[in-house]
């Protein structure tokens, strides 16, 4: 990505995110919230409809739990949790301290699908989560975390497509989770779907709202991994312009 529009994607987030922690603040959950920001491959293509971008639900421990914006967005600062080093290559290696990022699914299942279009994949697409705000000692927001923040994490995806453009935007989430979403880039209208793949007893389903391509899938943990990708990757090839 080159450096203004990075600048000015920043721009855009950092009110949209203060917004966001100061209603969660208000709402006084009572316990420490990891704030998470897309994550994105240095190099993620910058042409319009391509690349990949992977959505997660919520992410715990991510990087700080301050509510400073201007700390969060302080790039270099050790609390940053925008446009890092390395921010979307450690998912490939080996060790990232004490943790092995192959043993996610998730992370395996990014890698399953972006594989068969990049070979140095985890620098080409890009990663985010529904939900920015998430406990920090673990599990998903609770429905009460989820509402407080919705409406910021509606904008901030918005954000977020508007910076990367991808060919595809998939969504490992389950409809529950992504119902939402993809109403309001539907105007408010549960959307239509155009395509659908079976896949070790579960489905994967293909959108198309405001010209792009959405998939929505199950979360892979403890999913069939190989016949999960297949079906991610048949959507993207049958679905897409």
């Amino acid at each position: 990505m080159d450096v203004s529009s990075i600048i000015q994607f920043k721009e855009c987030l950092m009110p949209l995110y203060a917004h966001m922690i100061q209603v969660v603040l208000d709402a006084g959950f009572g316990y420490d919230t990891a704030k998470f920001c897309m994550q994105w491959g240095k190099d993620f293509p910058q042409g319009v409809n391509e690349g990949l971008l992977f959505y997660g639900r919520a992410n715990n421990g991510w990087i700080s739990s301050s509510n400073d914006v201007e700390e969060l967005f302080a790039e270099g600062d050790d609390d940053c949790i925008f446009a890092r080093d390395n921010q979307m290559e450690w998912m490939a290696e080996d060790m990232v301290g004490d943790y092995r990022p192959s043993s996610s699914a998730f992370i395996r299942t990014i890698r399953n699908v972006a594989s068969e279009y990049y070979d140095n994949w985890s620098s080409h697409v890009a990663w985010s989560n529904l939900y920015k705000v998430a406990p920090w000692e673990g599990g998903n927001p609770s429905d009460a975390l989820c509402y407080a923040q919705l409406e910021d994490c509606k904008k901030i995806m918005q954000k977020e497509l508007a910076f990367t453009s991808p060919r595809a935007v998939v969504m490992l989430t389950g409809y529950y989770w992504a119902k939402d979403f993809l109403e309001y880039m539907n105007d408010g209208q549960e959307p239509d779907c155009i395509g659908c793949e079976k896949w070790g007893g579960y489905e994967a389903w293909a959108y198309r709202l405001d010209g792009r391509l959405f998939i929505v899938s199950e979360h892979p943990q403890g999913k069939p991994e190989a016949a999960h990708a297949e079906a991610i990757v048949k959507l993207i090839e049958s679905n897409s312009n």
